[in-house]
């Protein structure tokens, strides 16, 4: 693999723009913008970026990185900016955050750029802005992962280690507070919606209340120190995040409670911290891999941009790509990427159009890790 060759930050006035890609292949790449909706310091964001960067190099993509820094209406603007350049990127990588996807595709559709919404896709209250390739010809599709499920899973493991480790109330049940992420974007609601149900199906669970953290870790923790002293009982608190988990946790801490020993949390994401945490028994339950959806739709770029177009099998792509954290496999992740290097994985592998053999598309986090 050639190394990284062009690697550099500029300072931009609608945020940080990373440009990644070998200048021997700048003149055969296409060019993909990624309006990415984090903070450019943030975990699970940076770790997006870095998964996708060597498969932009691999694949002979110019991609390029705006972060929005959680403001949603700075992501419109940024798109706003793009399709008003001489030179119009080829593709853009969408997030419905907050919702704002739609009319940052009506921005795209009028400029004639083609665009993938990526993470979360549309909520059904976005109805009126159809399906891929309908209303919005340029809209070539979405590629999810099922958050409902990554919900579930970390309830029903959080509930799991609770019993078993008899962390529980005088009454004998699990006393559970949830910080979800906030109340308009799918992927955070459907995480939300997975742990209530996983929650509501157990009669040794009690869900004392859910609160919107937004996403952040100070002020999860505020929250979290409100709940502690509302419900004594409390013994429990599900996260959507590993930054809302960790802001639980610095309150716990603080009101002389110990994650793992009196108190359990849960989170969502593979952060190098989080991991580092599951691994030491101070997360109990984790899920994570979903950080890798912006590569994989890269390779689906590229299949589509050399002809071979993924709507054969569906323009709403739902991937699983959501893997349960126990301590094994925490450690192992952190092993082999804990400095967040992930070129030594070959993308090319993943593509139909470089291996015409494949029958459909394997990604995973499981599969990148062999």
């Amino acid at each position: 693999m050639k190394e990284l060759a062009m690697h550099r930050w500029i300072a931009a006035g609608l945020g940080i723009v990373l440009t990644l890609a070998s200048p021997a292949l700048w003149a055969a790449a296409f060019h993909v913008v990624f309006i990415n909706p984090g903070r450019s310091d943030e975990p699970f964001w940076r770790s997006a970026t870095r998964f996708a960067q060597p498969a932009a190099e691999q694949l002979g993509i110019k991609l390029e990185v705006l972060y929005a820094e959680r403001d949603h209406l700075k992501m419109i603007e940024m798109v706003r900016e793009v399709c008003a350049r001489p030179q119009r990127p080829d593709y853009l990588l969408l997030v419905n955050e907050k919702l704002a996807a739609g009319e940052m595709l009506k921005i795209a559709e009028n400029a004639g750029v083609k665009s993938l919404v990526v993470y979360s896709g549309m909520a059904e209250s976005q109805a009126a802005y159809g399906k891929p390739r309908q209303k919005f010809r340029h809209w070539l599709g979405s590629v999810t992962t099922n958050a409902t499920d990554a919900g579930r899973l970390t309830a029903e493991e959080l509930v799991r280690q609770a019993l078993q480790q008899r962390i529980v109330a005088d009454d004998g049940k699990v006393h559970v507070a949830v910080i979800a992420g906030d109340k308009a974007t799918p992927t955070g609601t459907q995480r939300l919606q997975g742990a209530v149900d996983a929650f509501a199906a157990q009669p040794s669970v009690v869900l004392e209340q859910v609160v919107f953290g937004n996403w952040d870790q100070a002020r999860a923790a505020e929250q979290a120190a409100a709940l502690l002293l509302r419900y004594p009982k409390l013994n429990a608190f599900w996260a959507a995040s590993d930054l809302m988990a960790f802001g639980a946790i610095d309150a716990a801490e603080a009101a002389g409670r110990k994650a793992g020993a009196d108190l359990l949390v849960s989170a969502i994401n593979n952060s190098p911290p989080v991991l580092q945490a599951r691994v030491q028994g101070r997360i109990a339950a984790l899920a994570g891999g979903h950080f890798t959806t912006a590569a994989w739709a890269l390779v689906m770029l590229h299949d589509y941009h050399h002809g071979k177009d993924f709507a054969r099998d569906g323009v709403e792509v739902v991937l699983p790509l959501f893997v349960m954290f126990d301590e094994e496999r925490a450690q192992r992740f952190l092993t082999r990427f804990g400095d967040e290097d992930f070129s030594g994985i070959d993308f090319r592998a993943f593509s139909r159009h470089l291996n015409p053999h494949l029958r459909g598309y394997q990604f995973g986090l499981l599969p990148a890790l062999k």
